[in-house]
């Protein structure tokens, strides 16, 4: 997660918008102030200009041509602190590296990392010359797998770029791995932040960038829908246009699976990445609770940023029905649940809504919101698949009548029950022209119509068991009652899991199915707590499954599964008899065993997908190499040459 401090808002933030503000702000100011080094001896990189003309005028056809608002440009630059900078060192005895990005004309730019990899105990820091706005300290925390990385948005084209080493002795052998390998130069304005405060507001950056009618998410349109605009966001992503690296502003939600595992899956359409090599997600940057904080703004509101992602599954217009789901890096469930963030839910159904509202960030402004009151229909945009997107008219509310532009693509459609059933592709509707129609690409479609392959549909990614479920509701991180997962594989063997209740009340489990085959340590409990619920070996070859509900006090109810994989039909030996080391495991695990040998071995992930297989002549002592899996909890099915199976947890880290 990136932290950000503006020392010119920051007096007024605090005061309105306190939660989520100390959120994403650590008021920590870069080592070189604190020492009182000079400025003036930070060398300067001038970057280059692109050609501005050529630029511009494909950004003014990108607004309603099915592609993201194109707001910048990627100057290539091949810096890093040995060829760049100056190093400096200070009298307590900390080594700091500087150096200044600059360009005149830029209206905005940032940052782009082809390596970040900081040591533990580095810091490292983004700002402009005035120190108005502060991205930082970032640490080796915020980018563990020492991949490309963001220095988060300037106003201007000054960058200040400071790394602050681990303070040790003279002759300190750990060195930062930092490549400066691109400037995102822009050439417009919308999206950037405005750190203006006295100055008057033209609307030209920062809020208030998009077209008149908009009308902001916290205005009343928006009361039926405060769960769901937690989890809709803004986002920067990196495309290649004619051979050139750009960034352009879409829109996209944050959604759940029916796991409730608090995967941090961002819901988008695949245009909004078109052309994305698989090192441009790491620039990618998601913004989320940008929004007026009532129902107009009187200053730049504050906001969270998370940067980098991992490209999960997509689908083209052409033929297709243009989603892309992505995955954002380190935004595990707690994160999202300290940032106040929701998974929002969904709906696979094929049947048309007859109300709703989709939210989005048009011109990459603050959060909007356009209703529609009439039944949709099914239609086809473009070249795309044949009725593969809902037609949707937008209706005139209390404010107005609030459209969508380029900025909105990827945005969400939620029906009348508060569910995705759509991600916007494009369409005619402007400000001046509200009765133009536009085109959702369908959940329905997304699901599994797009191809055979994972990569292709959002059900292998949404629905991983699968459970079969049509719906799927959101999960609130911000609530007083929700529990993760909401359903878990246990494997065949005897296996353990807990169930994390979150809860402001007591609460009851009552079960709707056979439960004969697992047992739970507890059916009642008052506040935050746990179910830990234990299922004996499946010896048959059926899969098991038993839905429970946990009941809260007030009524409120959360639902269950506990679904075990079927058995081999074959002798489950107990895990005793199998020494496994080490565990957790890093490179490698030893197995050894006295009296059984083994004619197979599988790496099996929690998902229940076999990452990993050998058959084995008969061995009772050997080592698996576990290097290339991820960091992760597995199981080991191990088969020996009598055809028992024996299951054994393992981590690996």
């Amino acid at each position: 997660m990136k932290k950000v401090i503006s020392l010119v808002l920051l007096t007024l933030l605090m005061t309105l918008c306190q939660t989520i503000f100390a959120q994403v702000n650590s008021g920590v100011m870069p080592k070189s102030a604190v020492a009182q080094l000079s400025e003036s001896v930070v060398p300067q990189y001038d970057v280059a200009t692109p050609d501005l003309n050529k630029l511009q005028a494909k950004a003014e056809t990108s607004i309603k041509d099915g592609t993201p608002l194109k707001v910048a440009v990627v100057m290539p630059l091949q810096l890093t602190t040995d060829n760049a900078g100056i190093w400096e060192r200070t009298t307590d005895g900390y080594n700091i590296w500087r150096l200044r990005l600059h360009n005149a004309n830029a209206l905005g730019c940032c940052a782009l990392f082809d390596h970040f990899d900081l040591p533990e105990g580095a810091q490292f820091f983004a700002y402009n010359n005035d120190k108005s706005l502060i991205y930082g300290p970032y640490t080796r925390e915020d980018n563990p797998s020492g991949e490309g990385y963001s220095s988060g948005l300037f106003p201007e084209g000054d960058i200040i770029l400071e790394y602050v080493s681990p303070r040790h002795q003279f002759n300190q052998t750990e060195t930062p791995n930092i490549t400066i390998n691109g400037y995102t130069y822009f050439y417009r304005s919308e999206g950037l932040p405005d750190l203006r405060v006295s100055e008057a507001k033209d609307g030209d950056t920062g809020y208030g960038a998009s077209g008149s009618c908009m009308i902001n998410v916290n205005c009343s349109e928006g009361d039926n829908w405060r769960i769901q605009q937690k989890g809709v966001g803004r986002m920067l992503g990196y495309v290649v246009e004619d051979g050139q690296l750009g960034a352009g502003w879409c829109s996209g939600t944050l959604i759940n699976n029916t796991m409730g595992d608090g995967t941090a899956y961002f819901l988008s359409a695949n245009h909004c990445s078109d052309g994305a090599a698989t090192n441009y997600y790491n620039y990618f940057e998601f913004y989320f609770h940008y929004e007026c904080p009532y129902c107009t703004c009187t200053s730049e509101p504050a906001m969270i940023t998370y940067t980098g992602c991992e490209k999960i599954a997509s689908s083209p217009i052409s033929g297709g029905s243009d989603f892309l789901l992505l995955k954002l890096k380190n935004a595990n469930w707690n994160k999202l649940k300290n940032d106040g963030l929701v998974l929002n839910g969904w709906s696979k159904s094929a049947n048309a809504s007859p109300s709703g509202v989709s939210i989005h960030h048009p011109a990459g402004d603050v959060k909007k919101i356009s209703t529609y009151q009439q039944s949709l229909t099914s239609s086809t945009f473009n070249n795309g698949a044949t009725n593969a997107y809902w037609l949707v008219p937008w209706a005139h509310t209390t404010h107005g009548t609030s459209v969508t532009e380029g900025g909105s693509s990827g945005s969400p459609l939620f029906n009348n029950n508060g569910l995705v059933i759509g991600t916007l592709t494009g369409g005619s509707s402007q400000c001046y022209y509200t009765a133009g129609r536009e085109y959702y690409g369908k959940m329905s479609y997304h699901w599994q119509s797009n191809g055979s392959t994972n990569n292709k549909r959002l059900q292998p990614w949404l629905d991983p068991v699968p459970l079969s479920q049509t719906t799927c509701n959101y999960l609130d991180l911000t609530s007083s009652f929700y529990i993760i997962p909401a359903a878990h594989v246990f494997s065949a063997g005897n296996s353990s899991y807990n169930y994390i209740v979150f809860s402001n009340q007591s609460w009851t489990l009552s079960f709707q199915n056979d439960h004969s085959w697992f047992t739970v340590n507890k059916e009642s409990g008052y506040g935050d707590d746990a179910i830990l619920v234990t299922c004996q070996p499946n010896t048959t070859t059926a899969t098991r499954r038993c839905n429970m509900t946990v009941t809260k006090a007030d009524g409120t109810t959360f639902q269950l599964v506990v679904k075990q994989e079927a058995g081999t039909g074959v002798t489950v030996i107990p895990e005793e008899q199998f020494s496994v080391y080490p565990n957790p495991a890093h490179d490698q695990i030893n197995i050894e065993s006295v009296e059984h040998f083994l004619s197979k071995v599988e790496i099996i992930d929690m998902l229940g997908k076999v990452v990993y297989s050998t058959n084995i002549n008969g061995d009772n002592s050997l080592i698996i190499p576990v290097a290339q899996l991820d960091n992760a909890m597995y199981l080991l099915r191990m088969t020996t040459i009598n055809n028992e199976v024996v299951y054994k947890k393992f981590s690996k880290n």
